[in-house]
Parts: structure tokens; sequence; C-alpha cells
């Protein structure tokens, strides 16, 4: 084969052709846009700072300007008091240099009016309250007044006319534009504009038609100074402004100076390089491509040929042959292609033959079939006298279900096992993709040749089949003497043997698929999947003979807190022992499922049976209970675990598999809201009041974006009853159910975690409202805000609170967080962390409905608190109760010891306030004082009490 290269038919060669030109072309053409990015950037870079330098320079000629007419005019004023003798006319026709400031001068009497201006034709600009109030204080006004067209617009300046005298009147004076805007150090080419930062009006441009976007306007407006590009017709320009802080002079909007540059004048340098840049690239390319193709040409036409060989063997000519005489790699790869092509003649009949039965095995729909093929097509295809297949206990060493055949004859099964040796066994687990070969005078394998059946000299191929690492299966060929193994047929078998491990694996696979479909694999019981399989069969074979079947739905009680104590090991060694203690309880016909997590549900059939299903399937509910009220050691420590039961039965409350486990689920519910740890039986109206749950969670959902909830405040006062803070609690005023309680949609909000969004929303409502009060006198007023476990776990709790604080800028030692008890369950280390960064931030924490919890005293002292509330469990029955009181007693001793503050809540008799004092309990709250009550209401109670005090009091608005 002697083909030369052609650039036209070799895609490499135009490949490797386009590289080279490539390689040569990048750095050329990063290095020219580099360098004209670099001079565009620098020179964009030195306009624009020059553009801002021109405005800051143009903006300080500004300021001396209004400063010498602010001295004109007050020299003005006083010539105007001096000379005004009864007469309101103004005589100024002798004050050529006042004049040449001003284009006119009015006095504004103080009755509003004015008095005389300099001529008629003048539209003396109204002022407002809040500019007239500013003169009088003794500020100098500028205000900018706009007209229909730019040359219209007008500065005027106004101060009083006898300085520390307001009713003298005000003196106002229109600046003359030619004065004030003085433009002769501004570049011609460039654009200046001079706008009022407040209103965005321009006041004044060198072009008088110039009217920039209101986006523009905006932009310019937002800093004190920057730069941008904007357009204009087809010209864009690079523009730098400054804002001309008039107002720390004056009273007045800021002014923005801005000045803008047309691009095609402050890129004229890059031009030139742009235009001599293209030839040069193209030179280097034609210079690249020259020597690339002398190169290409001579290297790539060995390639060629072999090319050319390899398609000759994909037509299937494997006697081809591609010589090639380089010295080169190239050579070595001619070699390797012709033996590549020796060796596919000698194994393609092989290969051929192995692919048959490869579809064989693929097809096959388990081993069985795969083993029946491999005895049938086997010994035809490795010229074998015998073969057998075994399958093997790797643990007990014993070989059994082995089939045979013999060459001639039909295929058969072994009915006795055979024990192979240990060592025989460890030879065979020794051994991967490899095979034994065996010969008359070898002792190996002899307990397991002898029950073949065979005598003579023969000579054996043992193959063993790993499956995972671990002896699954043995293949043996047998070959009379003086037949010789081929060494072809030693590599087919291992190659099968490596097949029947796959097709093995594969069964094995899909039965662990099975399991885990099937089957759940913490506690070994179906799971949903096989539920709704079988308890659509009960319900067939129910309706059939019209029997009866029960449902029972059960959930764990207070599981949540095991796995949050004890961690995800206990809670699952306690889901195995519980679903041990379910298949204990009921008999060997009736199905256990486990749905997922604490949930499990158990269907009973065949109550036909039983003279009272309901009594029996109660007395089930009833073992369960029972059972599960044993204690068992999870983790080393004793423990009792409760359910809840809910059970529905067929056909009286469903009839389908969906409405069953429906209905006995809201069984459940209604049986954990009973208390947990008993049983109900489902009624219709448990359906009901689950859809008013589901309405009422929608309904509060939308509550926040409707303004239906609202912050009430319940006062918490010292020994003196002074009002000292209040705790914030949310309320919902539904539109059309009205008040609705929070015992109601608490809880629900807890477990749909809508809680965080209401937390976040009362926490900032509730910092407004401290501003609020402190702005109108009222306070130092310490508010407390309630944090659920829920919002206290939070992973962005404290990024969340600290948003808040700085967004409604409140002083967070006014705000007090309210955490119970169960936010120190499970990691303590977790918590007092997070109650760290909560203090870190200024905040004040106490502890909420203390003595009610699961918390140890250990725990106690851990935690950063600042305050202990005593709950009103205990206050309620401190008059009437020695272990309340003896408690009430405890923990505020312990708060004193621990240099914690400390308040009761749900004082509602004076009697128990006096217990409370006479053991030094710092603060109160309760009914005795007030109900929580509406913002307006409390800040009626903080006026009351601040006349009871005699403090002085401020207006008080109730927004």
């Amino acid at each position: 084969m002697d083909r030369k290269l052609s650039f036209r038919g070799s895609k490499v060669a135009r490949r490797i052709l386009f590289s080279f030109v490539l390689a040569a072309l990048i750095p050329i053409g990063i290095l020219g846009v580099l360098s004209f990015q670099q001079v565009k950037q620098q020179l964009q870079e030195q306009t624009a700072k020059a553009l801002q330098r021109g405005c800051k320079e143009y903006a300080y000629g500004l300021v001396s300007r209004l400063l010498f007419a602010e001295s004109s005019l007050r020299l003005a004023a006083l010539k105007i008091d001096k000379s005004k003798k009864g007469d309101e006319s103004i005589a100024l026709d002798g004050e050529q240099w006042l004049q040449g400031q001003f284009d006119g001068l009015v006095v504004i009497a103080a009755n509003g009016k004015p008095s005389a201006w300099s001529r008629d034709n003048m539209a003396i600009p109204a002022l407002t309250e809040q500019e007239l109030g500013q003169v009088v204080a003794g500020k100098t006004l500028l205000k900018p007044v706009s007209g229909q067209r730019l040359q219209d617009s007008r500065l005027w300046m106004a101060i009083n006319l006898v300085e520390h005298s307001p009713k003298a009147g005000v003196l106002m004076a229109e600046l003359k534009p030619e004065l004030l805007w003085n433009s002769e150090t501004i570049d011609p080419n460039n654009l200046l504009w001079v706008m009022a930062a407040d209103s965005m009006e321009i006041l004044f441009a060198l072009e008088q038609d110039f009217d920039p976007p209101l986006d523009l306007r905006a932009q310019v407006s937002q800093a004190n100074s920057g730069r941008f590009t904007w357009q204009q017709g087809e010209e864009a320009y690079l523009s730098g402004y400054w804002k001309l802080p008039v107002a720390t002079l004056f009273f007045g909007p800021d002014l923005i100076i801005t000045q803008s540059q047309p691009e095609t004048l402050a890129f004229a340098a890059i031009r030139q390089f742009s235009a001599i840049y293209p030839p040069v690239i193209l030179l280097a390319v034609l210079i690249v491509v020259y020597l690339s193709s002398r190169l290409i040409a001579k290297y790539l036409t060995p390639l060629e040929r072999l090319k050319e060989g390899t398609h000759r063997v994909a037509e299937g000519n494997l006697e081809c042959r591609v010589d090639i005489d380089s010295h080169d790699e190239f050579e070595e790869l001619a070699d390797s292609f012709n033996e590549m092509t020796r060796r596919l003649r000698s194994q393609f009949d092989i290969l051929a033959t192995m692919a048959e039965i490869d579809r064989n095995i693929l097809s096959a729909l388990n081993a069985e079939d795969i083993v029946d093929t491999a005895l049938n097509r086997l010994p035809s295809i490795l010229f074998c006298d015998l073969i057998s297949i075994a399958a093997v206990n790797p643990d007990t060493g014993i070989a059994n279900d082995i089939r045979m055949r013999r060459r001639g004859q039909n295929s058969e099964t072994l009915s006795e096992p055979v024990i192979l040796s240990q060592l025989d066994v460890a030879d065979l687990l020794d051994m991967q993709n490899t095979a034994i070969e065996i010969d008359i005078d070898d002792q190996r394998m002899s307990e397991y040749l002898h029950v073949l059946g065979v005598s003579g000299a023969w000579r054996y191929l043992v193959v063993p089949v790993h499956v995972n690492g671990v002896l699954a299966s043995i293949i043996c060929l047998g070959y009379q003497a003086p037949k010789q193994i081929p060494p072809e047929s030693r590599n087919a078998a291992i190659s099968f043997g490596d097949r029947i491990a796959v097709a093995l694996s594969n069964a094995a696979w899909e039965e662990k698929l099975y399991q885990h479909a099937h089957y759940d694999s913490l506690t070994g019981l179906p799971n949903r999947l096989v539920l709704h399989d079988r308890l659509g069969q009960e319900l067939a074979r129910a309706r059939r003979d019209d029997a009866q079947l029960a449902v029972f739905f059960m959930d764990l009680d207070r599981f949540k807190n095991v796995n949050d104590s004890l961690g995800h090991a206990a809670g699952d060694e306690l889901l195995r022992q519980v679903a041990r203690i379910f298949l204990n309880c009921v008999r060997a016909t009736d199905l256990v499922v486990r749905l997922g997590g604490d949930e499990f549900v158990i269907v009973i059939g065949e109550l036909h049976n039983h003279h009272n299903p309901v009594s029996f399937v109660s007395t089930v509910a009833e073992k369960i209970l029972a059972a599960l009220n044993q204690p068992v050691t999870v983790a080393g420590l004793p423990m009792t675990v409760t359910t809840s039961v809910g059970i529905a039965l067929f056909p009286e409350d469903a009839d389908n598999v969906q409405d069953l486990l429906k209905n006995a689920d809201a069984a459940m519910y209604y049986a954990k809201s009973e208390g947990r740890a008993n049983f109900r039986f489902y009624s219709p109206e448990l359906n009901a009041a689950a859809l008013e749950n589901i309405k009422l969670e929608q309904e509060l959902r939308g509550a926040i974006g409707r303004n239906e909830l609202l912050v009430f405040y319940q006062p918490k006062v010292d020994w003196d009853g002074r009002i000292v803070g209040a705790e914030a609690l949310i309320r919902w005023r539904h539109t059309e159910l009205g008040m609705i309680s929070p015992a109601k949609f608490i809880p629900l909000a807890e477990q749909t975690s809508l809680i965080v969004e209401i937390s976040d929303w009362v926490l900032e409502q509730t910092c407004l409202w401290v501003n609020a009060c402190h702005a109108q006198g009222l306070g130092p007023l310490r508010i407390s805000v309630n944090l659920s476990a829920v919002d206290f776990k939070h992973p962005e709790l404290v990024e969340k609170i600290a948003a808040v604080l700085t967004k409604t800028g409140v002083d967070p030692k006014f705000i007090e967080l309210e955490l119970t008890e169960s936010v120190a369950i499970g990691n303590i280390k977790a918590c007092v962390e997070r109650m760290h960064h909560l203090k870190a931030l200024g905040l004040t924490l106490s502890m909420d409905d203390f003595g009610t919890g699961f918390s140890s005293l250990s725990y106690l002292k851990e935690l950063p608190l600042d305050v202990l509330k005593i709950d009103q469990s205990f206050v309620r029955h401190l008059e009437s109760d020695d272990s309340s009181a003896a408690i009430v007693r405890a923990i505020l001793a312990l708060a004193d010891g621990l240099g914690m503050e400390t308040i009761a809540e749900g004082v509602e008799t004076a009697a128990q306030l006096e217990l409370l004092k006479r053991h030094h309990c710092g603060l109160f709250q309760g009914y005795l004082f007030s109900r929580p009550v509406p913002t307006d209401e409390f800040l009626s109670l903080l006026q009351a009490d601040a006349l009871r005090r005699g403090a002085e009091l401020p207006a008080i608005s109730s927004s």
C-alpha cells in the first residue's frame, strides 16, 4: 500500500493543520485583544477620572459663587433695612455691583405677601412651611425652580431680611444663570449638566435641548460620586459625576454635577492600533499554514496506510498486512496491527460460538435455564467428553445439585451431595479467573470426580465460579486420554465461568432488589408496596366471603424524643424491638407492615370466624398496648414505649384500600389527642375534624398577607405595680370565623413549620412597636417574644434574628426571647452554643414554663439564661397546694443562687401576689394586672401607669 497523504481526504491532517494555525493565532489574538482592552481600559479610566475631577473643580467654583451670592444678598438686606423708612418701595438702581449678581429681588413680609420686587414679570416661587421655617431659623435657603424649558430653570436664594428678627420678613433673590453656571473652564467638546438630587430636575446644561432619561438621572443620584457610560442617539459617552453637598452650607437639595465626553474623542488613540493589527495576524497565519502542511505531509502518510488496513479488517479480510519502514512508533504500530490480525483469526471461531451462548444466557429467566444451556452447548464448543455443574456452599464445603452430561447422552442430576475436602475448598477459594487441570494421578477433587461415575484415564479441567468474592459453583470438563485439553478450551471455559458468575450474581441481585422493594431493611417487615397488594387481596377475599377485616394504624408516642436524646441508632433498635412485639401479638396469618418512620399497620382478616368481631379486635389492640407497656432495654437503658392505635373496619368504615388506611390514620390521631397510649375506632366525625384542620392550615398560610394576625401584649409589673415590660402574644382574627384560639392554631403552625414564618413576623412587629414606644417617651420597656423548639432548631435562627434587629434598628437590650425547656433536649452542647450566639446579639434569654419540661438541673447551670419564668400551673395552686408552694420557693431560691431574674405568670389573686412577694419573686404577670390586650389598649395602660407615677407624659399616638 503506497498511498500518499491527501489533505482533502484526511480529516486528521486538516485537524492538525487547523490546530497548528490555531496555536499560532490564539497567542497573537489574545495579545492583541488584551493590549486593545488594556489601552481602552486605561483611556476609559483616565477620561473618567478627568471628568470626575472636572466635576469636583466645577463644584468648588459653584460653591464659591454661591457663597459670594449669599454675602451679596446679606449686604443687600442690610442696605434695604437701612433705607426702609415706612415706604415699602426699594431703590436699588444705584447698586450696579449688586444687580450684577441677581436678576431680581423680592421681600416677603411676615404675612407671606411680597412687598417689593425688581421687575414686574418676575415669577416668585412659593416657599413651603419647612423652607420658611428653615429661613426663619437663620439658614440660607437655596430653592431650584424648574421651567417648561431648560433655559427657564432658575435658582433662588432666601435669607432673613433682618438677622435674628424673623418678623421683618424674608429677602429672596433670583441668581443670574450666566454668573452662577459659569462654564468657561469646561471643555467645549464635553457635555456639562447640573441636577437637583432630590427632584432629579435638570437645572443647567451646556446644551439647551439636553434632556437625559429618568433612569440615567436615577443612576447618577444613587451615590456621592461615580462614573458610567450612556448612549445618546448614535454617540456613546463616558461620564463622571460628583455630588455637591449643598445641605452642609445651605438649606436646599444637593446638586449633582455631571460631565460627559464622546467615546470617539476618548478612544481616538486606539484607532491606529486597530488598523495595523489585522494585517500582522494574517501574515503570521500564512507562514504557519505553509510550514505546517509540509511537516504534516511527511509524518501522516504511514497513518493513511494503517487506516486502509483497518478498513480491510473491518470488511472481514484478516489476511491483510501493513508494511511500514519508518523506524519509529508508526512502524511499531504496524507490527502490532499485524499481530492483532493474526490473533483475531485464531479466536474468531471461538468468539462466534460463545456469542451464541451469551445470547442464550442473556435471554434466560433464571439460573436453571443457564445451566441447561451450558450442558447442551459447551461439549460441542469445548470438545469435551463430560461436563458437570454443581452449586457449592463455601461454609460447609458441600457440593449439591450436581448436574452432568456425557457426550451422546442426556443430562442428569445426581441425588447425593458431595462433601469436598477443606484443602479442595481452600484451593477453589484462592483461584480467581483461572482453572485447575487434574490428570489421572492427581488426588485433588477426588471425592467430587468419583461421583461422576467415570473410569479409566481422564483429564479434568475444573473452573471455580465466584460471586462477589465467594465460591458459588464449580464447572468440571472431562477429556478421555490420550486427548489433550486445548488452550482455547481452557480460556473459553474460564470465560464461561465468568458468564455463569454474572448470571448467578444477577439472580442474587434480583432477589435482593425484590427484598428491598417489598421489605423494610431495618425491621424486616413488609413495606407499603406489600401492604397495598396484600390488603387489596384481603379485601377481594372478604367481599367474596362476605367477611370483615380490620386495619390498625399505629404511631409510637414521643418517638422523636428518643432520637433526639439517645441518637438514631437507639431509635432504630427500639423500632426493631417494637416490630418483634407486634409480630408476637398477632396471628401468623395477619399482616404487620412498617410504613416508615415510627408508623406501623396491622391487617387482621377472617373476623367472620369470631362471634363478636369488634370485641376480638379490641382484645388484640389491648394485647398490643399491654405488650408495649413492658419495659425494653435500648442503648443499655430501660425504657417504656407507648403507641396510639387507630382502627378502621371493612366494610363498615370503608370499602377500598386508600379509605381504610386514611380512616385508620384519622382514628389514630384522635387517639393521640385523647392522651396517647390508647386505641380508638374510626367514626365519620373524625374526617370532618381532619378536613377542618386542613382548611384551617390553608387559611393560616395566608393570614399574614391578609393582615389577620395581631400582636397582643400582656404587661409585666414590679413590686410597686409599675409596668416594666410585656409579653408579645400572637392572635388570629379570621375575617369569617372571628378570633381563633391560639391553642387551636399554634400546634397546627408547629406541625406544618408555619411557626417559623409567624415567629419572624411577631419579632419584627415587636421590635417596631418597641421603637415606637420609646420614640413617644414610654419606657424603657423590655418586651419578650416566645420562641418555640421548632424556631430554636432552625439552622439560620441567629442570622434571621440579627437581620430583624438590623432592619428595625431596635436596641437588643429591650428584646427578650422566651424559650421552653424542650430546646435543651438532645444536643445540649449545640443548644448552649446557639444561646451564646443569641446573647452576643445583646438579647435577654428567659426559660418559659420552668419546671414542666424534661431538662435537668445539670443542664440549667450550663444554659446562659437571664430569667426564669415560673409556670402558671404552680402559681394557680399556690394557696391550696403545699407542693406547688414548695416548688415555687425552690425555683426562686435556685434562680437567686444562679443570679437570674424571676417572673411568675398566671397571677390572678392578691393572695398569690403576696405569697410571691414574700418569697422575693421579682416580676409578675397575670389577669390580676391585665389580660393580653391589643396595641392601643396597652398604650392606654402605659399612659395611665405614667400618670399614676406622676411622670411627664407626651402626646401618645396609637400608630
